[in-house]
């Protein structure tokens, strides 16, 4: 893909829209449908944000001169009036006593403003609410796994009540509704982790469905999560944030032919070491071609990966010993990773509900892994030092997680 132009809209179409795992049909079409659109009443014009543009939209609904839109009933009185107007100067004004949101199960919420106290089911929705800097409103959550920047950065979150999740499994509910959380942010049904109505209809509180955190399409989440807990702005600063970044690697990558590209078999962080990540957005923007045919979760026998013959396997957050074992497994001798030493520990940013700042930082990691000599002067330490820093305000994460997890090291 030589010209410029056409790399733009190409990697603008994959980053919003087309990069989320096949499991996740719920919330994909939710992308689909709304794209980049704020989804919360108020929003007449349909673009990112609740402004003086849509009190004048509103207007023109109202004077016959435009068209109804999904979010002009800004009060959700089934009319389009006066007092739409009059809600969405409080909501640009900061005062508004609630917030009409679609989220990302279809479902209409109300939510009553300002909200002050969150129970978050997902680590998703934890991680994405201490990048928007509302981690003070949290009173009971999931508790975040080792497996993330949290326990360096928060690990207050452990002392707080733990509601469990995010599997509707093993959430519990009578916790959680005991906490008088304002809202309830939940796993959306997308691949059968989440019972968002169930909760709600257990604890009588305003539930949110959000994503688990799948793929880079964290836009939604972002906003949803900025609006109600009124750090907006700062949402839409992660998100510019995150197509700058992306877009520093996915500009050169892009320009690769495919026939160079090297073939990547990803790992789940399992000592089986053929728990297949399947078809991943980082590896596919990093510049590598994911085995055709593996799916998320699928055990993969060891002659699937040598029909496959891959350049490269990442295993996620793999020790020493779990690397010198692929090398030394005489069954996988002659493919092109084991014979060339390129199995590497990868930060996990493509199993599970990784949150955005893991995704980011395995497009670089895996960027230079596959093209050293393209990306000789990359610093991917000082990179995602960065990145990390800019979510959670913390310097070093990178540096402590690389040494903890074996990630790989250039001089």
């Amino acid at each position: 893909m030589d010209s410029k132009g056409s790399y733009v809209s190409i990697f603008a179409l994959c980053f919003f829209l087309v990069i989320m795992p096949t499991d996740a049909a719920g919330y994909t079409e939710f992308a689909w449908a709304w794209g980049d659109t704020l989804t919360v009443y108020g929003n007449a014009n349909l673009d990112d944000i609740i402004d003086e543009r849509d009190v004048e939209y509103v207007r023109g609904i109202i004077d016959g001169t435009k068209d109804e839109t999904a979010f002009a009933d800004a009060n959700y009185d089934g009319r389009i009036d006066e007092d739409d107007i009059a809600q969405i100067e409080l909501i640009i004004a900061g005062e508004e006593d609630y917030l009409v949101i679609l989220d990302m199960d279809n479902r209409t919420v109300t939510v009553p403003m300002p909200v002050k106290r969150i129970v978050a089911t997902g680590y998703g929705s934890i991680h994405t609410l201490m990048q928007l800097g509302a981690e003070d409103k949290i009173v009971g959550c999931s508790h975040p796994d080792q497996w993330s920047a949290l326990p360096y950065v928060a690990p207050e979150l452990d002392e707080l009540p733990d509601t469990g999740g995010p599997s509707k499994t093993n959430f519990n509910v009578e916790l959680a509704a005991s906490l008088e959380p304002d809202v309830i942010f939940a796993c959306s049904s997308g691949g059968g982790f989440g019972d968002v109505d169930m909760i709600s209809d257990k604890t009588q509180v305003p539930t949110i469905a959000v994503n688990i955190g799948k793929g880079l399409w964290f836009v939604d989440e972002l906003r949803i999560i900025g609006a109600i807990t009124g750090k907006d702005d700062r949402a839409r600063d992660v998100i510019a944030y995150t197509k700058e970044k992306v877009d520093e690697i996915a500009e050169i990558t892009s320009k690769v032919p495919d026939e160079d590209k090297p073939v990547v078999f990803a790992c789940g962080c399992s000592k089986s070491l053929t728990t297949s990540c399947g078809t991943t957005p980082e590896i596919e923007l990093a510049g590598g071609l994911c085995v055709p045919g593996a799916a998320w979760g699928q055990q993969v026998s060891k002659e699937q990966i040598i029909k496959w013959n891959p350049d490269v396997i990442v295993i996620q957050w793999a020790s020493p010993e779990w690397i010198e074992e692929m090398l030394s497994d005489p069954v996988l001798q002659n493919t092109n990773a084991v014979k060339n030493g390129r199995v590497y520990s990868t930060i996990g940013g493509y199993w599970g509900d990784a949150p955005l700042d893991q995704h980011m930082a395995s497009v670089y990691y895996l960027a230079k892994l596959f093209y050293p000599d393209k990306f000789e002067d990359l610093n991917v330490e000082k990179e995602s030092n960065e990145i990390w820093k800019h979510f959670y305000g913390v310097d070093g994460l990178y540096t402590e997680m690389a040494e903890e997890y074996n990630f790989y090291r250039w001089d």
